[in-house]
């Protein structure tokens, strides 16, 4: 597969599928380096910040991690855990579990999000949410919700969402019914200052990583998520059941 300049899918896009299908083919082994940004750009014939958007997106899939002054390295695989979780508001599964869901609004605005998270959601505008949330009045998660702003731009002015759960606005002012979503779950060290100092956590700690991208009952994307749990303070549960 090469880069097809013809093609309405972006530049960065294709040569994030070309990198991806090296990595999983074992082109580029786990610990392995990926090819410089110069030679992506002349074995590809792109800029460097086609390049760099690429490289984000795979760092972003937890597939690569960038070092500065030494490249970009392939990240063992990681061994996928299939979960079935209902896509219930947070408030009510809590109180199912006796505890009382608060949330602190940081950040409610329009934004221009990365490029990974702008492929996912489908456009370059998200209206982005910043939420603290506590139980029973400590911090345990901390959550970045991307939405289209397309579809979405009334969140801006719909005040104070501390109080509600997002899907149901949703469902309620935008006839956006949250059906689908997939999630994957992994432990990932802080490496923004901010998030750590939201979580009070140090920087370099293990925290339980979830990224989600979350479908109407239509197929559309609705969001995107990611959010990032205190480890003190959470604990993964899963129902098992077997088939006979």
């Amino acid at each position: 597969m090469q880069i097809d300049r013809t093609s309405p899918i972006p530049l960065y896009f294709q040569l994030v599928e070309l990198l991806r299908d090296g990595i999983e083919a074992g082109l580029y082994p786990p610990g392995g380096k990926l090819p410089t940004e110069a030679e992506l750009c002349a074995a590809h014939d792109v800029s460097r910040s086609v390049v760099r958007q690429a490289l984000q997106s795979l760092a972003q899939e937890r597939l690569i991690e960038t070092e500065r002054g030494r490249g970009a390295f392939v990240l063992d695989r990681r061994v996928p855990v299939a979960l079935v979780q209902l896509l219930d508001p947070l408030a009510e599964s809590m109180a199912r579990a006796g505890f009382r869901l608060t949330t602190r609004i940081l950040r409610q605005e329009r934004i221009r999000p990365p490029a990974a998270v702008a492929a996912e959601i489908g456009e370059d505008e998200a209206v982005f949410l910043e939420r603290l949330r506590y139980a029973d009045g400590v911090v345990f998660l901390l959550v970045r919700n991307y939405l289209p702003f397309s579809r979405f731009s009334g969140l801006l002015q719909a005040g104070d969402l501390s109080g509600v759960s997002l899907y149901d606005h949703l469902a309620r002012h935008h006839d956006a019914v949250a059906t689908t979503g997939r999630r994957q779950v992994e432990l990932a060290r802080i490496a923004d200052p901010d998030i750590a100092a939201h979580l009070r956590l140090d920087l370099q700690t293990h925290v339980l990583f979830n990224r989600e991208v979350t479908r109407d009952q239509g197929g559309r994307v609705m969001e995107y998520y990611e959010s990032w749990h205190h480890p003190d303070r959470t604990r993964l549960v899963i129902d098992l059941q077997r088939r006979y």
